[in-house]
């Protein structure tokens, strides 16, 4: 563990000393208990977890900030004057259907046609020749 980690574990661990639950169901602290209980490493990954689960959301914190800013009845003028937005208009196409193998072989069939039709008509001939 360098130090940095240690700085973030022991931040983490002295907020989880002075936090007590609002609501506090029994149940619930039951099961918990009795997971712990039986996986002993369950406390050690449950703050594992926490602790990614906490840098995840700090690294999107800056995005959630920012639509929360947006959300908010002050930042736009939705309800004003709408003459000054521009709003520019992204067409997506949609995504690309994958073709069976049948569609392919037709594909290629209609765009070697002068070459499949050439060579049907010379073995057609080449028949008739050795007939004669």
């Amino acid at each position: 563990m360098t130090g940095s980690e240690r700085n973030v574990l022991m931040r983490f661990l002295r907020k989880l000393i002075q936090t007590k639950p609002l609501i506090y169901d029994e149940m619930a602290a039951k099961l918990i208990e009795d997971t712990i209980i039986s996986q002993p490493y369950a406390a050690y990954l449950l703050v594992q977890r926490a602790l990614m689960l906490e840098i995840a959301v700090g690294a999107a914190k800056p995005e959630l900030d920012a639509f929360t800013e947006f959300l908010s009845a002050n930042a736009t003028v939705w309800s004003g004057d709408r003459s000054n937005i521009d709003i520019p208009i992204v067409e997506k196409s949609p995504p690309a259907r994958r073709l069976s193998l049948v569609e392919i072989g037709l594909k290629a069939m209609a765009r070697n046609s002068k070459l499949i039709w050439t060579v049907i008509f010379a073995a057609f001939a080449i028949v008739l020749i050795m007939r004669l």
